[in-house]
């Protein structure tokens, strides 16, 4: 895979089967982008006008179970001075982290696998798990939506919960907001425009 840099504005990615890392280090702009795994998994990637995307092509499903097992991963990692217009992916199985990002939008789609944000910041943000874990921690969020089918959703807030509206749903499991615990449903006004928006279907919600 070519590796890519230069002025960044947004990420999209499109995949089957392959774990994501998208990182920040010291500096600007798309710093470099790395495939590693079955060379018939590996993703078509385009970099222009800013925009990074990688899109996977259909692969026979015994075949791609077999390879899925040698955890194909993309690793894109970009400068910590850098704001993206948006981050945009969408894995069919595998795990989705990303660490230190800044953009408007976030929206992160899983069918199969864990989601994990930290220490980034995000205007709005929303992630759909259908069988996996979320996790966000230390990071900035104005708007927030998560809808888990199965599985738990953990959110560390870097503001203050009292400056979040709240409203979480859950059909089974149990539900906790700092010291508060609940079962079914969670709704609380905040001082702010902020946002936190939880639904899972089997599974705990936790937010601190």
């Amino acid at each position: 895979m070519e590796n890519f840099s230069g002025e960044l504005r947004a990420v999209k990615l499109d995949l089957k089967a392959c774990v994501v890392s998208i990182n920040a280090e010291d500096g600007s702009g798309l710093i470099g982008v790395e495939y590693k795994g079955h060379k018939d998994l590996e993703p078509d990637a385009a970099f222009a006008d800013g925009i990074l995307s990688f899109t996977q092509k259909p692969v026979n499903g015994v075949r791609l179970g077999v390879m899925a097992v040698n955890q194909p991963r993309i690793t894109v990692t970009v400068g910590k001075d850098t704001f993206l217009n948006y981050v945009d992916i969408k894995v069919n199985a595998g795990n989705i982290s990303i660490k230190g990002i800044s953009a408007d939008w976030l929206s992160a789609v899983v069918s199969a696998g864990n989601i994990n944000v930290s220490d980034s910041n995000f205007l709005k943000a929303d992630i759909k798990a259908k069988a996996g874990n979320t996790n966000i921690s230390n990071t900035n969020l104005n708007q927030v939506s998560v809808d888990v089918k199965t599985g738990n959703a953990r959110l560390n807030a870097a503001e203050e919960l009292d400056q979040y509206d709240i409203d979480c749903k859950v059909r089974n499991g149990n539900i906790r907001i700092g010291n508060e615990k609940s079962s079914g449903g969670y709704i609380s006004k905040g001082q702010d425009n902020n946002s936190i928006k939880v639904k899972a279907n089997t599974g705990s919600i936790e937010i601190d």
